[in-house]
């Protein structure tokens, strides 16, 4: 499962990078609670209270404090924080939470199609966190 070769992550729009960032961390998510075997609403409430603006908000702010980010990856961030979306909610969270989710994903789409082994670095660190919340 790879990009098309000839992507330009640099010339898509913040959107399109969160759009390919949100598909690329719900398989994650996916895959890995998917086994040991759970009954489909448990697996399903499961990938839902982990793949919803709130919880990537809180992961994104996680992530900035441990994780060494580049310039380059900071300027995705920002592009992602800054995209217009009008999927956006003002509610619980308020739009900044929407806003952390929007780059959160953004940057994951980026390092999915520039830097493979960045991004296995990012998921790496994802999963340990993700293992001390599991309580692993």
């Amino acid at each position: 499962m790879s990009p098309v070769a000839s992507a330009q992550p640099d010339q898509m729009s913040a959107s399109a990078l969160a759009y390919l960032g949100d598909v690329v961390f719900e398989l994650f998510i996916r895959s890995r609670y998917v086994w040991p075997q759970r009954r489909m609403p448990q697996l399903q409430n499961t990938v839902v209270s982990l793949v919803n603006a709130e919880a990537q908000s809180k992961l994104l702010k996680k992530f900035h404090d441990d994780f060494a980010l580049s310039s380059t990856e900071q300027a995705v961030l920002a592009r992602g924080r800054n995209a217009s979306l009008t999927a956006r909610k003002k509610g619980k969270g308020g739009e900044s939470m929407y806003q952390d989710s929007t780059a959160f994903e953004a940057l994951l789409g980026y390092t999915y199609i520039s830097d493979k082994v960045r991004f296995i670095e990012m998921m790496s660190w994802m999963k340990l966190e993700l293992d001390k919340t599991d309580g692993y």
